[in-house]
């Protein structure tokens, strides 16, 4: 019979839930009020008239569309809002933004859910809260952009390895390694520099599990499941327009942020290295750019950290403000934001383009940097389950801030891993107001 603490303690726990999910479901239905007041259904993100208008060609043509945007940018998301439209074209975004904000409210749901069950519980309060609520992050599934899917699909990854974590149920690992490498696999296909961090999450995982011989075949296993989604994207991208490739932007895109005169953002007036393209094949031109690029930094390493810490501010910089560097411009928030409303007058630009206003958004950038860090040094220290839950989301968050510092400084992409990222800083912020001592209590690790 289960002691009468255990019984109290699961009582509790459910009541919790409980409470997570009324908040997760009426965020929700505030979002499907919102929705009915947005024209078309949903915003556009920075790449959304991109996106719809390589969904009217899969619409116009079919699946193999020779449309140069579903070539150029990976076709996954295009493709995503296609098959959606089979529930109706006349209301496709109203569906994407719908299915997009179920997609939110669960999987920040479910995290929850699931952390509750380790010795965070006492966080979860607040991680639940930092994440539900913050107004770009939330908001973003209500617009046209991969970038809310990606955020969503992170936290339901790490909530289905703890709970394989904290009930150790071997009869149910393969499943939730094919779910867990399907979901990441979905990323992969939607955006395909997310594999990256699906391999590293995947593979400590696997490593954690102590499998032994079996360890080389759940890595197969995982990887081929993972791969067959981006996968796709190439074989549709060959049988449409002979090109060999998931996509054929990579290159541009990383040149941007490189060469002699560039600053790391968009705001260069002169960028890019000058490559030697000897091939006429689009996919292997791409291939050629990017390899030159690579070897640009190698041979100018002062010049590329001077470039990487640029990068880094644009990666973490505020949506608005002076020192604010990306493709935000679109951010719903933007039309509320304070400081947005501030910057209209001439007096509120110039203070925000101030000393002053640039010291609050350095404050700010190394304010949220040090307490994911400290958040992240918390949970190491605390050993066990916890410490593989932050393993895996400073990998998800490191491999997205280390691409950006090869390819261009953008604080877009750090909004795909901004669940992870607010996470580890409700971590620290709660321990750090406790005067430095985790609230941890008794869970799986002890055991």
């Amino acid at each position: 019979m289960a002691s009468k603490s255990k019984i109290f303690h699961t009582a509790k726990e459910k009541n919790v839930e409980k409470k997570l999910a009324y908040w997760a479901g009426g965020v929700f239905l505030l979002k499907l009020l919102v929705i009915s007041n947005i024209s078309g259904g949903a915003w556009y993100a920075a790449d959304g008239v991109n996106y719809v208008k390589g969904v009217e060609a899969l619409i116009n043509e079919g699946i193999f569309s020779t449309e140069e945007n579903l070539t150029y940018w990976p076709a996954g998301y295009p493709l995503f809002i296609y098959f959606l439209s089979f529930f109706g074209l006349n209301w496709v975004l109203t569906t994407v933004a719908i299915t997009q904000s179920v997609l939110f409210s669960f999987s920040t749901y479910y995290f929850a859910k699931q952390i509750l069950k380790t010795r965070l519980a006492k966080y979860v309060y607040l991680s639940f809260v930092l994440i539900l609520f913050n107004p770009t992050l939330s908001l973003s599934s209500l617009s046209i952009g991969y970038e809310s899917i990606a955020a969503s699909g992170s936290l339901l990854i790490i909530g289905i390895i703890t709970s394989d974590l904290c009930d150790k149920k071997d009869s149910k690992f393969i499943y939730r390694l094919i779910l867990v490498s399907a979901i990441s696999g979905f990323l992969g296909f939607i955006q395909p520099r997310l594999i990256i961090a699906s391999v590293l999450v995947l593979f400590f995982w696997i490593i954690y599990r102590k499998l032994g011989k079996l360890i080389p075949v759940f890595i197969s296993l995982s990887l081929t499941v993972l791969l067959f989604f981006p996968a796709t994207l190439a074989f549709r991208n060959q049988k449409a327009v002979g090109v060999n490739a998931v996509s054929t932007n990579l290159g541009n895109t990383m040149n941007i942020g490189a060469g002699n005169s560039a600053t790391g953002g968009y705001d260069s007036k002169e960028h890019g290295v000058n490559c030697n393209i000897t091939s006429s094949d689009v996919a292997k031109a791409d291939s050629q750019r990017v390899v030159c690029v690579l070897k640009w930094y190698a041979e100018n390493p002062e010049k590329s950290l001077k470039l990487f810490y640029n990068k880094s501010i644009y990666f973490w910089s505020p949506w608005s403000g002076s020192i604010a560097n990306g493709t935000m411009n679109f951010n719903p928030w933007l039309k509320i934001n304070p400081i947005t409303s501030i910057s209209r007058s001439a007096e509120g630009a110039n203070l925000i383009a101030s000393k002053l206003g640039k010291s609050i958004s350095i404050f700010w950038i190394f304010s949220q940097i040090t307490l994911l860090l400290y958040g992240f040094s918390v949970l190491n220290r605390t050993g066990g389950v916890e410490r593989l839950i932050a393993l895996m989301a400073m990998s998800i968050i490191g491999s997205s801030w280390a691409i950006t510092l090869i390819s261009i400084g953008d604080h877009r992409f750090r909004l795909p891993v901004m669940g992870m990222s607010l996470f580890l800083q409700a971590i620290g912020l709660k321990t750090l107001l406790q005067g430095g001592k985790p609230a941890m209590v008794d869970g799986p690790a002890l055991r």
